[in-house]
This record gives C-alpha cells, structure tokens and sequence, in this order.
C-alpha cells in the first residue's frame, strides 16, 4: 500500500470525482477543521512523500517539450504515429485539431499517464521521470477535484500529494483562489459550484506545486461564451504572470488564435502543421487589402503600388484596388502615402486574412467543427 502511494505523489496527480471520499483522501483530511482553514493530519503528512524542493534543477533547455517519432496504437487504432513537436518555453502552445486526432493521447504520455509505444521524450531537457514529471501540472479535460470537498480543501489536498502542507499550503491556496477569482466560493462545497467556477477550481488544483509547464486539456469545453473568454483572460494572466509554459490543446479555432503564440495542426495522429497563427494562415493563402478612393483614377495608382517591397499582386476593379500580400498590413503605410501624394482621399480601406478554419481545411480536406463530430466517437 506504501508504494502506491509513493507513485501517486511522484506523478501528475489526477483524481476521479466520486461520491464518497475514498480511504486515503479520508485519512488525509480527518476531521480537523477550525476557524483558520483546513488541515492535513499528521499521519497523512508522515505518509505522503515530498521533496525539499518541488522543482527539480533541470539543465538549460530552449524547449519545454520535445517530441520526436512517437507512435502509440490501441487494439485496432493508431493513435499517433512518428509525432514530432518541439514546444519551446514560456507562453502559449497550442495543441489544435478534431476529437480522435490524438491530442490528448500525447498529453497522456507526457505526463506519465500512458506510455508510448516507441520515440522519444524529453522534458526541459530531461528523459521523463519522477523529478521531471513534478514540473508538471495538469488540468484534465474531466474535472479532476473532488465534488465532497470545498474549493480549499481541494486545494490543500493536491498541494499535499506534492508535499506542501501547514502555513505553505494555506497560503499558497489562498493566493491561488484571490489569483483565480473565485475567492467568495472558497468555502463552498465544489459540487455545488458553476461549470466556469469548476474549471477555475481544476486549473487552481493544477497549479498548487508551482509547476513550470501547465497543461490544460479542452478547458473551455462546455462553457458558454462569456464564461470562456473570462477562462481566456485568466489563461493569458496566468501565463504572463508565472512565466510559465502553457499547452493549451483545443478544437475551437478563435480559442485557439486568441491564445496562442504557436500552434500545431494535430490530424490523425501526425502534426500536420507548425508556426504562429500568421504563419499557418499564410499556408491558405495571401492577404488581400482593398481600397477605395475619391476621384478613383486607379489605373494611375496601381503601377506605383504594383513596384512596393512585399506586393505579390494588384488587381483594379469597379469598386477599387485590390492588393495580394503575405503580410497586407505592413503595405498599409506606403500605399496610403501613394495615395496622398496623388490627391486620392481613400474612402475605404480592409484587410482580410485567412482563417484558421481555412488552413485546416486546406490541410485535411474538412472543415474542424465537421471533423470533431465525425471522429467524436474515437478516441483522442
């Protein structure tokens, strides 16, 4: 029995919501509970293990994360197959494709919970271990807090697997519900919380250690609107704040362009494509910019716009100019200069891009939110 504990605590710790608490969360809570918070007894304080620190010293890494060749296969399905990523450190990585595509298998592997079939892992330069995996955090796609206990007893039962206990704990769980805001509920019974208070509640357990990769797995997944871009905001606040590293896998396109630095295109198991949001859209297609001006004499405008640095094509139309770019906006300056010195007053003026939606399409051949419904069966 020792040493099922001594692996829950060295690992990425995920419970699963039940009805009655079971034997070692009651051992670990008793029934100490006064004015000042929420305690761990002392005999489950004995039992847990812990470390002087919790973030074993790692060599110098450019990346959190470095992926290369990993295969995974279930009876009768290959989940992933030569997977290869590097997620380079701090900001927001996302992981973005349809249900089945295999995103969550690999956040599975790399936090200890599945094991590839072949390939390699390293995290911030480290083979997976122990000491690598307790720089981990991880808010599972099912919340993963245990509905019988308030948000701070949550709290201070996950911070224990990773041995922080006493002053520590309480104080870290405080300032992680003031950071989370959702410091009116701290003492309210987590079952009895809204799903966007449940999700704060699972990312707050996540982060009790301090862990410098944080992994959220469809955070937003059943959120109204409103609800996630408040997740959206805490989620960019986090980020900045801690300077940690964030992997956000997700199927929602605009989640994914409102977050991320970078993203990977995950399809069938593979990365289908890697860059920041600009990038991959430049993958469907130029920018276009369109303009439109009084008196109109674009036939004398559109050889000067044709020669500018960066100008892939200009089209003259009824309505206007119409000008083909990689990046249209860094054209806006010049051409709107070429215009005043010619005496044209421009009217109008957009740029349009191509969407996330469109380079996905483009890659695979069907649109995101048709794929997450067809594959949803599968597993991811």
């Amino acid at each position: 029995m020792a040493r099922r504990k001594k692996a829950r605590a060295v690992g990425v710790p995920v419970a699963q919501p039940a009805q009655a608490l079971p034997a070692p969360m009651q051992d670990a809570i008793g029934e100490s509970r006064n004015s000042d918070g929420f305690h761990i007894s002392a005999e489950m304080t004995g039992r847990i293990q812990r470390d002087s620190t919790i973030h074993a010293p790692s060599p110098p890494a450019s990346f959190a994360v470095q992926a290369s060749d990993i295969s995974k296969v279930y009876p009768g399905k290959v989940t992933l197959f030569n997977f290869s990523v590097e997620i380079p450190e701090g900001g927001i990585f996302g992981l973005l494709g349809p249900n089945g595509a295999g995103k969550s298998t690999f956040i599975r592997i790399l936090t200890g919970l599945e094991k590839e079939d072949s390939g390699t892992l390293l995290i911030f330069g480290q083979k997976p271990s122990p000491s690598a995996r307790k720089l981990i955090g991880l808010a599972p796609q099912e919340n993963s807090f245990h509905p019988l206990l308030t948000c701070t007893e949550n709290l201070l039962y996950y911070g224990a697997l990773y041995g922080i206990t006493g002053k520590k704990a309480r104080e870290r769980a405080q300032g992680l519900i003031s950071q989370l805001g959702f410091a009116e509920k701290k003492d309210v019974q987590a079952s009895f919380l809204s799903g966007g208070m449940k999700r704060r509640l699972n990312l707050a357990c996540a982060l009790m250690h301090s862990p410098k990769l944080i992994i959220l797995d469809e955070p937003t997944t059943g959120l109204d609107p409103s609800t996630r871009r408040q997740l959206w905001e805490t989620v960019t606040r986090l980020a900045s704040e801690t300077g940690a590293t964030v992997i956000l896998t997700t199927h929602y396109m605009e989640e994914a362009e409102a977050l991320c630095g970078k993203i990977a295109f995950v399809n069938k198991g593979q990365i289908a494509a890697y860059g920041s949001p600009r990038e991959l859209k430049r993958l469907a297609g130029r920018e276009v910019l369109k303009l439109r001006s009084v008196p109109g004499e674009y036939s004398r405008m559109e050889p000067l716009i044709r020669n500018l640095p960066g100008a892939e094509g200009t089209t003259v139309t009824e309505h206007g100019i119409v000008v083909e770019a990689d990046d249209a906006e860094s054209l806006v300056s010049a051409i709107t200069s070429i215009f005043a010195e010619n005496s044209e007053r421009i009217v109008e003026l957009s740029v349009s891009r191509p969407s996330l939606e469109d380079v996905f399409l483009k890659l695979t051949g069907a649109q995101l939110k048709e794929a997450t419904k067809n594959e949803a069966a599968g597993g991811n």
